[in-house]
């Protein structure tokens, strides 16, 4: 797991859904970069229930003080000391809430003033009017319980707990004898003070209740009309990012068709797979972005070499700075050739984002990915990891303004560039998953430098991670792949892709017809096996291939939305990984690579 004891995230926070990695982003400046969250939950502590829990215990604490001084003055003193002690009570139970001792204020404030006027009621019995208290005390509940989002079985108790003490209170003041006995005059006094701020209470609580039901629904009309405004932005924002990458390759293929220069033809391939790929990485962005919004970010940590990784996550960009002129630079520590656990697929993805990013804004000079061990202990290292250029630069005005969703697409200076504006925040979200936070460094002119340090734990695997040169891609020579897949444009996709790694590749259409080809012939090294498909799809194939050939490697194909959930149930199952379609070739490789 991601161990940083360093950070300021502990790691039983785990995961926010409603923070996402936005609670702060510090630059070189210092300047916190807060977003608003309530943006991603129209209902985020619109009631503030915790802070009303305090300001209640706060009102009961002054109200007692002045209660217990005035039994004094009028000559009650057990009364006064029995009210003192309640005063410090309230005192106690919220400073140990403030402290994070207990976890529940309401249910210890609500338990202290239904136990302080049973004990009143032993004390003084029924002529003191003591019991009127518990009319506010009912009144309050609905302030201090949610109860449009609060499971009833909380808001019964807190009702319940109310009306068996009133009942309680009724039964001894009308069959036990005071402990105390009053003068006339005492009683008459004590009785009116009680009435008046019993009454008043509940006055006060009866409005305060009105006053914050109607700012609840007016802020919830408001977040209401902005979430809407918001939806209705980003489905125009991204249908607009969605057609421009279409149109261009439906116009390529128009083109291409009737092209008969070869040269031509191999220049419109080229647009059309940057445009194919862009329209995915927009795609991967809008699903993670709705992830981020629903909470349901997760990790998936599984051992891995980080040098290896690294350089994989480089391989893809060498062509695209190839193409303008770019020095791609690669500076690994020797530390950081370790096996630790990590999610592979958002760390890369964090590194997509960056490394995108710097191509975009860099006509000249170098981009530089970097690893160096900050920290090495005997269980985990931390590493700080950066991605700098020699681009445009940042002015200082428009450094907090990056980390905002869709930023980009809407400021007016960058609308030639296209992008969803979505990627740092995606970034800043998953390193905050991760126990880190994205900081920048940068000058108008001169470039940029993000930056951010995990703290990875080893997996205890030694190091025996051959020399890897990054100008080489590996490949499959003599593996033999067994590719299960229904879609016969998928399955000649995935086929080209693993005979140009030099795979050997059988196919079959659904589980039975790979079923029948492992029987024929069991030296198959890896299966990729499609999920949904007809006749005998991937999830009762793979029962099969496991209780006949359980050392064979098999790795799901899918074209779903694989959250950690759905993981789990595909590693319970048997398979041995999962990859989601579409994929790029080096993805694919790096997978099969893995389990071989």
């Amino acid at each position: 797991m991601y161990a940083n004891p360093d950070s300021k995230y502990n790691r039983e926070e785990a995961f926010n859904p409603l923070t996402t990695g936005m609670e702060k982003i510090t630059d070189k400046y210092h300047k916190p970069i807060q977003q608003d969250r309530k943006h991603l939950n129209p209902l985020f502590d619109i009631k503030e229930i915790p802070k009303r829990t305090y300001q209640l215990g706060i009102a009961a604490l002054f109200t007692g003080i002045t209660l217990s001084f005035y039994d004094a003055a009028i000559g009650l003193y057990v009364s006064s000391f029995l009210v003192a002690c309640f005063c410090f009570s309230v005192l106690m139970f919220m400073l140990l809430k403030y402290f994070g001792n207990i976890k529940d204020l309401t249910v210890s404030i609500i338990c202290m003033v239904c136990a302080l006027l049973i004990f009143s009621a032993c004390l003084e019995g029924l002529q003191s009017e003591q019991y009127l208290y518990f009319f506010p005390l009912l009144i309050a509940v609905p302030l201090l319980v949610d109860l449009k989002q609060t499971k009833y079985r909380r808001s019964f108790l807190f009702v319940s707990i109310i009306i068996l003490s009133f009942i309680i209170c009724i039964l001894i003041g009308r069959y036990v004898r005071p402990m105390e006995d009053f003068s006339i005059t005492q009683i008459t006094r004590l009785a009116l003070a009680n009435r008046i701020t019993a009454i008043c209470s509940t006055i006060v609580f009866a409005a305060l209740y009105t006053l914050f039901e109607k700012k609840y629904i007016e802020e919830l009309v408001e977040q209401s009309n902005s979430f809407i405004n918001a939806k209705t932005q980003f489905l125009a924002t991204m249908g607009h990012e969605l057609r421009t990458p279409l149109n261009g390759i439906i116009g390529v293929v128009n083109l291409i068709k009737d092209e008969p220069d070869a040269v031509k033809q191999e220049e419109y391939v080229q647009i059309i797979k940057y445009c194919s790929e862009h329209m995915l990485q927009q795609v991967n962005d809008i699903l993670d972005f709705n992830k981020m919004e629903a909470g349901k970010l997760e990790l998936h940590l599984v051992e891995f070499n980080l040098r290896a990784l690294l350089i994989n996550t480089s391989k893809p960009f060498i062509v695209l700075c190839k193409g303008k002129n770019l020095d791609l630079l690669v500076e690994l520590g020797p530390e950081v050739d370790a096996w630790v656990f990590v999610d592979d697929m958002r760390l890369v993805q964090v590194f997509n984002n960056l490394l995108s990013n710097a191509v975009k804004f860099t006509t000249e000079g170098h981009i530089k990915i970097k690893a160096i061990c900050k920290k090495r202990y005997k269980r985990y290292i931390t590493v700080n990891f950066s991605v700098e250029d020699t681009g445009i630069g940042i002015d200082k005005a428009d450094q907090e303004m990056i980390f905002e969703s869709f930023w980009q697409v809407y400021d007016e200076s960058t609308k030639q560039l296209t992008g969803t504006g979505l990627g740092l925040t995606i970034c800043t979200s998953l390193l905050h998953l991760m126990g880190s936070a994205l900081t920048l460094e940068s000058e108008k002119g001169k470039g940029s430098k993000f930056s951010f340090d995990l703290t990875l734990d080893y997996s205890g695997k030694p190091v025996l991670t051959p020399d890897i040169d990054i100008r080489t891609a590996g490949d499959l020579t003599d593996i033999r792949v067994l590719l299960v897949e229904d879609n016969k444009i998928n399955m000649i996709v995935a086929k080209k892709i693993l005979i140009g790694f030099k795979a050997i590749v059988d196919c079959a259409y659904d589980g039975k017809e790979a079923l029948d080809n492992m029987a024929a012939n069991p030296d198959f090294q890896v299966v990729l096996l499609d999920l949904e498909m007809p006749g005998m799809n991937g999830y009762t194939a793979i029962y099969e291939m496991k209780k006949l050939y359980p050392h064979i490697p098999v790795i799901a194909l899918t074209a779903s939305l694989v959250d950690q959930q759905m993981f789990e149930d595909l590693l319970a199952s048997g398979f041995n990984d999962c990859i989601v379609k579409p994929f790029q070739p080096h993805q694919l490789l790096s997978r099969i690579q893995r389990h071989l």
